[in-house]
This record gives C-alpha cells, structure tokens and sequence, in this order.
C-alpha cells in the first residue's frame, strides 16, 4: 500500500482535493473581495460581523486550510457572523505587483466601513501575523471607531524584541544598516514571488518541515491518514502562498522592520 501510495503521489501530485467551508463573495471594493460564510441557512447567534485579516504572502484560505483546522468553521459553529476580506493573487491579477502596502490598509479599512454600513453593527477584527498588524494600523487610524474588538495572534507590536537581547542603539544601527543593503534589490523586484515566501516559510521553520517530511514517510501505507492531512501538506507546500508586492514589501521593511513603527509611531497611511 505505501509504494501505491507513493506512485499515484508522484503521478498525480496530489491525494485529494481540498475540502473548504461554503462561502459567498458578497462584496467587492478594488483589490479585494468580502466573503461571508456559513452558508444561507446560517442565522449568527451574535449579529455583530466577525472580520478576519490574512497576511499578505498568504492565500485567504489560511482561516479555511482544512475542516479539521478550520477557523471559519469553527468560529461559525459558535454562532458568529463570519467574514474574511480577500486579497487575491497579486500575481495573477492586473497591477497586482505593484499593490502599496497602504492599498491593503484602505481595503480593511473600506471593508470595515462596508460592513457597518451593512449590518448596522461595529466590526471585530482579527488578524494572524501581518493580518493582525493590519488591525493594529486600522484602530489607530479610525481611533477605534466602529471597531468593536481586536484579536490578534503571532502579531508583534515590537518588532525589535524578538531578536537577541541588544541595545537599542546598536540594533537600530544594525536595521540601518540592512536597510541600505536591501534597498537597491528590492528596488530592481517586481516583488517576492509565491515560491520564494513559501520557501522563506520553510526554513523559518525547518525543524517542523522535516518533522512534517518524517511523519509523512511514516503514514505512507495509511490512505485515510494521508487524505487527512493532504489539505495542510499542499498548502505548506505552496498552494497557501502567494506573491509579495513589490511597493508593499518594500515599505513593510522599511516602517515595520527598521523603523518598528508599530511601537515607535509615525506610520502613514496615503500620506
């Protein structure tokens, strides 16, 4: 069974095909497009509208990977009125490479007003990673205003505190420095492509992809169990992710990396 197993895996490329909770794109505003889940006989059993913000070099399926590990489904069981605003595939989609990080804020931040506007309540938002960052700009920017709560995770404020325990001076020095060296090739990108994020994901976390590579090997004569994880093991494996802009990353690096301006201040947004 695990050598069938391994043959339709190198012929096919895959196991299966993913398994995503229904939704409907209920609205679109420039680079991005609303949906709503939980399918039309879902009645939320709390009215206020739940936003969820995806990182940019990911696909908005991070919150829907697989049913097991489904955030939408989950928060939709819970009686939640459940939305994710959709950046799409920059690389696919006309311009899409030169997206500012400021267009993605605007979004959000359109998306929040449309929303409000739509269902008569204020807008929880929730972000993962950059996702998360995303909201933080977006309550300062509108003062809190029609933001009914924020949760973020794996969203850090100090950028700066995650690296080893240096001075202040020396680290910003060091950021600088980078800065200068990094200007010139982002400047020549069009952006980072999907399989380059993807690849940068990995060796981020290295130890957990061989450990996920092991694992596999190991269930290789065990279809059920491969067919469980096949939707997590595609989108690791590149299908979840998706081109940076250029512009984007480019001021990412700049205000959020060497300026830390989420604890600092400063960030301006279309200014």
């Amino acid at each position: 069974m695990a050598t069938e197993n391994a043959l339709e895996l190198a012929r096919l490329g895959h196991f299966t095909d993913p398994q995503h909770a229904p939704y409907k794109v209920v609205h679109e505003l420039g680079i991005a497009r609303l949906r709503r889940y939980g399918g039309d006989g879902h009645r939320p059993a709390v009215e206020a509208p739940l936003l969820l913000i995806p990182p940019l070099m990911v696909t908005a399926d991070i919150y829907d990977v697989a049913p097991d590990i489904s955030g939408v489904t989950a928060l939709t069981r819970l009686g939640l009125d459940v939305w994710v605003i959709d950046f799409g595939s920059p690389e696919q989609e006309e311009g899409g490479m030169k997206r500012t990080l400021d267009d993605h804020v605007t979004a959000v931040n359109d998306s929040i007003d449309w929303l409000r506007d739509t269902t008569g309540h204020d807008v929880h938002l929730v972000g993962y990673s950059q996702g998360g960052m995303f909201a933080y700009q977006l309550a300062a920017y509108r003062a809190s205003e029609g933001i009914a709560s924020l949760v973020t995770f794996g969203s850090p404020v100090d950028i700066h505190k995650n690296l080893p325990k240096i001075d202040d001076t020396v680290a910003g020095r060091i950021f600088e420095l980078a800065q200068g060296a990094l200007n010139k090739p982002i400047d020549k990108l069009e952006g980072l492509p999907g399989f380059l994020t993807s690849t940068g994901f990995k060796l981020l976390a290295a130890n957990k992809e061989v450990g996920q590579l092991v694992d596999f090997i190991r269930k290789l004569h065990d279809r059920q169990a491969l067919e469980k994880r096949e939707a997590r093991r595609r989108f690791l494996g590149g299908e979840g992710f998706v081109a940076w802009p250029g512009p984007a990353l480019k001021k990412f690096i700049d205000e959020f990396v060497v300026h830390n301006r989420l604890l600092s201040g400063g960030f301006v947004v279309n200014g």
